[in-house]
């Protein structure tokens, strides 16, 4: 039977209540102290346990396979609050394997368990010796000056391995575990997981998660990293630490939690400062798609300590903190700055899928002077962060479409360069909008006056010959309302003429007339009818015949499509009739037009500009 003796830790009782219930009230702080302190016993695996089917008794229990403490050790080490376990000078920085560097040092990290528990039961094992004690927050805050935690089991034999077991029952939380939460608030914790350090989370007996490092970044969806030790041009500061700085920048494809958005370090495997830009101004919308960690662990060696207590912020007041972060910052704005560049590529190359536009050679091609203001105007567009793609290919077209306009480009260069931005992009596009609307109505009004003339024509059964010839040549709108002037092509007709005579035609009116337009890609022969008209089988092969002979004509240009418009009355009611019509329109040989469809097709598409207009005009 071994001597009598007690174990005794000597406090002041305030100093558990600050630096325990205070600092340490809620869980992951807890759960990071309890790991901590496995990984500096040199432990290889962890097991954390939860329990809550029972409400009233909850559980939480860490079980390690490290060295463990002897009973001295519980002592002189465990239960002397304040111990810097490294020394007051910082040499003793491995553990005692002296495979690691210990990640403890203040010797306060023992009191995180009663932020969150009232009774706290200490079982390890030694060079075989089995010592366990128990600790209850109710008798501890009564004593004074020492408290003599109750001894369970002293130096008792036992063939076991090392290993030291933590439980922490009469809790204060009142809500279940959440373990996939916990799992991952962990994993942002430490750096150092691995097949040397595993930690496996176990709720219930039943659901159980090997915490990693994986865990930290999942669901991020990654576009491109920077990994450290960073070499580039771009960084303005030099850091003669800067070689030993380990670990990744990370922009992601969608925006990053904001809890996560900055660079988080750590030293020695465990976080030390959260997430942060450092003194860089993130207004940016860009900053939101960037996250990562940096291992700085040569602070670690600094003395003295610039850790706080609850490792999430280093004092960056210190001059050493100071020219780390003056070097931090300068990497998160080179890197910052590629990730624009990358993103507004990427933009350009979206764009150009959805409007076919290359924005680098539309701009290009255009003469110096308006080069400039070209680019001006796509760079608002492509820089802007906020700015979906959807918009951005909508603005580009708008741009391009817009350029061909004097008016629209004096406009623009009324904008000065340092007040260009997409909002400005945006006022540009609604007052050219106003402007185009306006002249479009002014033209709206003054071709519905001809439009009523044509109406006028065609109810006046007028011939085709010369009074719906030259109308439709004056006025070509009407029989397409993108053809703003029609030129006609005389030596096509006189082919045509001499092909088909007129003494082969058996109409009332035996003068025969075409209208032929050469418009993009198509060639159009247009065959004008009178409004009184019926269309038969003779008039479609007529047609047809039109089109098969100036198709043969067209010599090198034969790659274009010819197409033939007959224009009448109506389509006979013949069965045969239509079923040709139908076929010849399918093929796009011949398309059968009335007049009536001409009159209204027109009223609409110029009633739409005059709607539009006033439309615009009320939004003022």
């Amino acid at each position: 039977m071994p001597d009598h003796k007690e174990l005794r830790m000597k406090f002041d009782p305030n100093t558990i209540s600050h630096l325990g219930l205070q600092m340490y009230s809620t869980l992951p702080p807890v759960l990071a102290e309890l790991i901590s302190n496995a990984y500096d016993a040199d432990a290889h695996n962890v097991i954390l346990s939860f329990r809550d089917q029972d409400s009233e008794n909850k559980e939480i229990a860490i079980r390690d396979d490290g060295h463990g403490m002897t009973f001295d050790e519980i002592n002189e080490c465990f239960l002397l609050i304040g111990r810097n376990r490294r020394g007051k000078d910082g040499s003793n920085q491995k553990t005692k394997s002296g495979s690691r560097y210990a990640i403890g040092k203040k010797g306060i990290g023992k009191l995180a368990f009663f932020g969150i528990a009232k009774t706290i039961e200490i079982e390890t094992v030694s060079s075989g010796l089995l010592n366990k004690f128990v600790m209850e927050w109710d008798v501890l805050e009564k004593s004074q000056d020492v408290y003599c935690p109750r001894i369970v089991a002293q130096d008792q034999e036992t063939s076991s391995n090392s290993y030291t077991q933590i439980r922490l029952t009469n809790l204060s939380r009142k809500s279940s575990f959440k373990p996939d939460d916990i799992a991952t608030k962990l994993a942002k914790t430490f750096s150092f997981f691995s097949d040397d350090f595993k930690v496996t989370l176990k709720y219930n007996d039943e659901h159980e998660i090997v915490i990693d490092d994986k865990l930290r970044f999942e669901n991020l969806c990654e576009l491109k990293s920077w990994n450290f030790p960073f070499v580039d041009e771009g960084v303005k500061v030099n850091y003669f630490n800067s070689c030993k700085i380990k670990g990744r920048i990370i922009a992601c494809k969608n925006t990053v939690p904001e809890q996560m958005r900055g660079v988080a370090l750590f030293s020695r495997g465990k976080l030390v400062n959260n997430h942060s830009f450092f003194d860089v101004t993130a207004t940016s919308f860009g900053y939101s798609y960037l996250t990562g960690w940096l291992d700085i662990d040569f602070i670690d060696e600094w003395n003295p300590d610039v850790i706080s207590t609850n490792r999430q912020s280093l004092n960056w007041e210190d001059s050493r903190c100071v020219e780390l972060k003056q070097y931090l910052e300068s990497v998160v704005q080179c890197v910052y700055k590629q990730h624009k560049e990358l993103l507004e590529k990427n933009k350009k190359d979206d764009i150009k899928e959805k409007t076919g536009i290359s924005i680098d050679e539309w701009a290009n091609s255009l003469p110096k002077h308006e080069r400039q203001l070209a680019q001006k105007l796509v760079n608002a567009i492509v820089s802007n962060e906020g700015l979906d793609v959807e918009k951005a290919a909508e603005l580009t077209s708008f741009v391009k479409d817009s350029f061909q306009y004097t008016s629209f480009k004096d406009l623009a260069s009324e904008i000065s360069e340092d007040a260009f931005s997409s909002d400005k992009m945006l006022e540009l596009m609604k007052e050219w909008q106003l402007i185009e609307a306006r002249e479009m109505y002014k033209l709206a009004q003054v071709r519905i006056e001809t439009i009523q003339q044509f109406k006028k024509n065609v109810e006046s059964d007028a011939k085709e010959v010369p009074v719906m010839h030259n109308f439709f040549k004056q006025f070509p709108w009407l029989l397409d309302p993108r053809i703003m002037s029609f030129k006609d092509e005389v030596w096509y007709s006189s082919l045509l003429k001499d092909k088909f005579p007129e003494n082969e035609s058996l109409e009332e009116d035996k003068r025969i007339d075409f209208l032929c337009q050469n418009f993009a890609s198509n060639f159009f022969v247009i065959e004008l009818k009178r409004p009184s008209k019926v269309l038969g089988k003779k008039e479609l092969e007529q047609a047809l015949g039109y089109k098969a002979f100036i198709q043969s004509n067209l010599g090198n240009e034969n790659t274009r499509n010819v197409v033939c418009y007959l224009i009448g009355n109506r389509l006979s009611n013949d069965a045969l009739v239509r079923e040709m019509a139908d076929s010849y329109r399918k093929s796009g040989s011949v398309i059968v037009r009335t007049y009536s469809e001409l009159l209204s097709e027109a009223i609409r598409y110029h009633q739409e500009f005059i709607d539009k207009y006033r439309e615009l005009e009320s939004r003022k």
